[in-house]
């Protein structure tokens, strides 16, 4: 075999070998990201809108999370208690009050109502924002439910729809 005929063969070899790479690190890259994607669209699944912020005329209300306080086996009732802790903003120009009594949860045709525990309330300033937690007694068993804020005494209303995975 001839020396020109050696660096051809070499030649080829080297370019089929670099095309090959680059092939291969493209797919990685795009697995990677695909895989990125996937699982941000499971948290968003097993989550729901948990972190969703939501406005109102006044507000812009997020549930941060939501975690299970008093297990089914606890409570003399069979139901749990869980808490929702909330971040409120008050976007208006006037002080706004708020509190863990203006959310409701909806399960099918039923509705919760703020439970026992230490319970969120404040009034919020004008451009400032407030946390706290709300607590809710609801049936053992659901883990999906809507969360709405629908206080009495206002038209303010959101909500959001809530895929809680209860750990404690």
């Amino acid at each position: 075999m001839s020396k020109a005929s050696k660096l051809i063969i070499m030649a080829t070899t080297l370019f089929v070998s670099s095309t090959l790479l680059v092939g291969c690190g493209d797919t990685s890259a795009k697995k990677v990201e695909t895989s990125k994607v996937s699982e941000t669209k499971k948290q968003e699944q097993t989550q729901g809108d948990i972190n969703k912020a939501k406005e109102t005329k006044q507000l812009i209300i997020t549930p941060v999370s939501v975690s299970n306080e008093v297990s089914p086996e606890e409570n003399k009732k069979g139901n749990k208690l869980i808490k929702i802790h909330y971040k409120i903003k008050n976007k208006s120009t006037t002080d706004f009050t708020v509190a863990a009594n203006d959310f409701i949860i909806n399960i099918g045709e039923n509705y919760y109502y703020m439970g026992s525990g230490i319970n969120f309330a404040d009034t919020i300033k004008p451009g400032q924002t407030s946390e706290g937690d709300g607590y809710y007694e609801i049936p053992k068993g659901f883990d999906t439910y809507k969360l709405m804020y629908q206080p009495l005494d206002s038209d303010e209303k959101a909500a959001w729809n809530i895929i809680a995975e209860m750990k404690k």
